[in-house]
């Protein structure tokens, strides 16, 4: 392809972060005086790769992003679209928004990972071609169990075969915007991006991610993140 890829960003926020407690979705508490997604927006837009973003966000907090925004204007921001019901539906109307962008790859990102390495983001970008995906990721160092259903040990998984998926993860647009189109079709729930390109065949290779790189799902993580953004990014 002739000239520089275009890279765009679609981030989402559609969960409500119930397990997180409080009043507001995850994504829009604060942390050390910022809103929490803000931290991953002001990392992409660091990138000059990025072209553009957008934000997959619930109808009810649209407004609320939008404060932020206005607050914290960014090179790559292009507004927010409505997420769905799922993590899929907010990732395929995020996706549909960014077609007027005519993006080569997108790089796609859950809001409750504040802690976005640079560095690895570009590493996916690096890994992408010549395959169908690149996620980061990290090897699994506990003990894994397959548990039966009333909640007796069964057998251990093998770890040396098994890696935890985090975000952000690389695709070329055309292909992960058709997995999603015809994952959601078909009723397919995939848990991230890379298994809907799986689901529909495709070749995704993975990179190693920070372990900085948490999720924030529970309460007492909010906690843990401010301890590691006191500590230095990544």
């Amino acid at each position: 392809m002739a000239g520089p890829l275009r890279v765009s960003v679609a981030v989402l926020a559609g969960g409500m972060g119930i397990r997180a407690g409080g009043n507001l979705p995850k994504p829009f508490r604060a942390v050390l005086g910022k809103p929490l997604i803000l931290y991953a927006l002001e990392a992409f837009d660091a990138m000059p790769e990025v072209l553009t973003l957008r934000v997959a966000v619930p109808a009810e907090h649209r407004s609320t992003l939008n404060e932020i925004m206005d607050l914290h204007p960014l090179r790559v921001y292009r507004g927010c679209v409505q997420g769905g019901n799922t993590r899929a539906r907010s990732a395929l109307a995020a996706l549909r928004a960014l077609e007027a962008d005519r993006p080569d790859v997108v790089l796609v990102h859950d809001a409750a990972r504040p802690i976005v390495s640079v560095g690895e983001a570009r590493a996916l970008l690096d890994a992408l071609p010549g395959h169908q995906g690149a996620i980061l990721a990290a090897r699994a160092v506990d003990t894994l169990w397959k548990v039966s259903e009333d909640a007796h040990l069964e057998e251990v998984a093998d770890r040396r075969s098994l890696v935890r998926a985090l975000t952000p993860q690389a695709f070329p647009y055309d292909v992960l915007r058709e997995a999603y189109e015809r994952g959601v079709e078909e009723g397919f729930e995939g848990t991230d991006d890379a298994s809907y390109v799986r689901h529909m065949g495709g070749d995704v290779v993975w990179v190693t991610g920070t372990s900085k790189n948490i999720k924030v799902t529970y309460e007492e993580d909010f906690a843990l993140l401010e301890a590691l953004l006191l500590g230095g990014r990544p």
